[in-house]
């Protein structure tokens, strides 16, 4: 790419979605822009910047963020975060609101809803009582939010990651696509969000305060100052004592909200103070 476009776009990336991409990345735009180049007619990457640049919220920047979203994803993934929300997570909740109190759990980058439904699947398994459970997944992604609100998996996506035991129980074969059941689908809800814009909170208020949030493998691409406006976001949508499922590597620091560690089988956990 010529220097100067793809300045524009690593600061368009970074503004838009929080992205921050190295002098070392430009083929990581080279190579997710090859269908969209393609579907305009566009030259090279060089004319997609050029475009972008006098439309910057136009439909193809639009969907050029959507592309440069990283969707990778499968069930369970990790494992660790679904047991912990088994055997800690969802008994400390359960005990600490009754019988028929509702846990509101949040997965705040869900791509295509593998972890939701892990999640969910989880929920069904270990928390007594029908209806108690609310699952609200997001992601910047539209395309992506469609799809796990769709609740339909190849038979690729469920081999990742997906137990036989719950693939028979919690979801219906049609032909070569699998649909997840409709007790299992009522749990969840999805929406469109940017992390890295302040009315986050207000979209995401109306299904919270959440008692637990998977954001995982995410804060990793942000810049720093980014990250601890992201965590200082989703702070504010949890209750207190509420708990944050980073990535392995990541580590929720805000500006202003505070964590304490929590160990599971070696594995870290974070409670909102």
């Amino acid at each position: 790419m010529q220097p100067l476009e793809f300045k524009f776009m690593q600061e368009f990336l970074l503004r838009k979605i929080g992205l921050a991409l190295n002098n070392d990345k430009q083929y990581l735009i080279k190579s997710r822009m090859t269908r969209l180049l393609r579907e305009h007619g566009l030259d090279d990457v060089n004319a997609l910047s050029r475009t972008i640049r006098q439309k910057p919220d136009g439909d193809l920047a639009r969907q050029v963020l959507d592309a440069m979203t990283t969707n990778e994803t499968l069930f369970f993934r990790d494992q660790y975060p679904f047991d912990a929300l088994r055997d800690l997570i969802f008994p400390e909740l359960t005990a600490a609101k009754g019988a028929h109190g509702k846990i509101n759990v949040w997965s705040a980058a869900s791509s295509t809803g593998q972890e939701a439904c892990s999640i969910a699947m989880t929920a069904s398994e270990s928390v007594p009582g029908p209806g108690r459970v609310h699952i609200l997944g997001t992601d910047f992604s539209v395309k992506a939010v469609a799809a796990a609100s769709k609740g339909v998996y190849s038979q690729m996506e469920v081999q990742r990651g997906l137990p036989i035991k719950q693939l028979v129980r919690f979801f219906e074969q049609d032909g070569n696509r699998w649909n997840v059941r409709p007790e299992l689908k009522k749990m969840m809800r999805f929406a469109h969000a940017n992390l890295v814009e302040d009315q986050l909170v207000s979209t995401v208020r109306r299904h919270g305060p959440f008692d637990v949030v998977f954001c995982r493998n995410v804060l990793i691409y942000f810049t720093p100052e980014e990250r601890a406006k992201v965590v200082d976001r989703i702070a504010r949508s949890m209750q207190k004592g509420g708990y944050f499922v980073s990535g392995a590597t990541e580590t929720p620091e805000g500006n202003v909200s505070r964590w304490e560690q929590v160990l599971f089988k070696g594995k870290r956990l974070w409670k909102l103070l």
